[in-house]
């Protein structure tokens, strides 16, 4: 029997022998240092993380990334590397690598730690202390 209405894009994707989706590979445009860079941001994602339709975006973070790291320590290239590090970070959001745009903000309240004591912690007044 036909599914109705549109496919999910789990169905469209082609799993590999072992269940999960094959990883995104370096494109050949990239030197050395960049496939380096490349491969351990892939290996550090979920594999179904990025898709192929990324990877212009994906290889222009690895280049902003390289250029902020080789400017950082050289103040006459100062004006490099803010630009590099601003292309980098929007870059990052873009790809859903920052931690702002992976949490969704309706849910980051209940993930943080409440700083006093909780509600059913205190002692009501009715209740004897054993301390007594």
């Amino acid at each position: 029997m036909l599914q109705r209405g549109r496919k999910s894009a789990a169905s469209l994707e082609t799993p590999s022998m072992t269940g999960q989706s094959p990883r995104l590979t370096a494109p050949l445009s990239l030197n050395d240092g960049e496939r380096t860079l490349f491969n351990k941001l892939i290996g550090a994602c979920d594999s179904t993380h990025f898709r192929k339709s990324d990877l212009p975006l994906l290889t222009s973070f690895i280049q902003a990334t390289l250029i902020a790291e080789a400017a950082a320590h050289d103040p006459d290239k100062i004006a490099v590397w803010e630009k590099s590090v601003k292309l980098q970070a929007t870059l990052a959001t873009r790809l859903r690598l920052s931690p702002q745009s992976r949490i969704d903000p309706k849910t980051v309240g209940r993930q943080q730690l409440f700083p006093g004591r909780k509600p059913w912690e205190d002692r009501q007044p009715w209740e004897k202390d054993d301390r007594e």
